[in-house]
């Protein structure tokens, strides 16, 4: 009894791991230009930084808020070849009334011996009681 106890509640925890409510269609479009010109002045400077994708999301995505204590910084590749990388930055425990956290879906091309990005995705999470509870191009109350 207590083996199908721990299969049971084991299972639970993988299936709700893996389940995923947020809603990346409707994450909102942000405007690269500002970051590409950025990372083509750091390698005119020929800083480090601008030289791969996670370098460019450390430098211009890092943890830019504070964050309350249970708050939380992370980043993951999740698409790779030769010439795209796709990265997912989620910052968590924003120090703001209504934001609990911010996800980033960012795309990477390698043009003109550069990376450039393509594309930015932008969703929030809202705080307890202040909308959504997961991410989503829906601005939070």
């Amino acid at each position: 009894m207590r083996y199908l106890r721990t299969l049971v509640i084991t299972l639970l925890l993988l299936l709700s791991a893996c389940s995923n409510d947020d809603s990346y269609d409707s994450f909102v479009i942000e405007d690269a230009t500002k970051y590409n010109n950025q990372i083509l002045s750091a390698l005119q400077h020929n800083e480090p930084w601008a030289q791969t994708p996670f370098l460019i999301v450390g430098e211009l995505f890092g943890p830019a808020y504070q964050t309350e204590g249970g708050g939380g910084y992370a980043f993951e590749q999740t698409e790779v070849t030769d010439d795209f990388v796709r990265v997912a930055v989620t910052q968590e425990g924003l120090l703001d009334d209504s934001v609990y956290g911010e996800k980033r879906i960012i795309d990477f091309r390698y043009k003109a011996d550069r990376w450039v990005i393509d594309n930015i995705k932008l969703g929030f999470k809202c705080q307890r009681n202040r909308g959504h509870q997961n991410y989503a191009g829906e601005l939070c109350n």
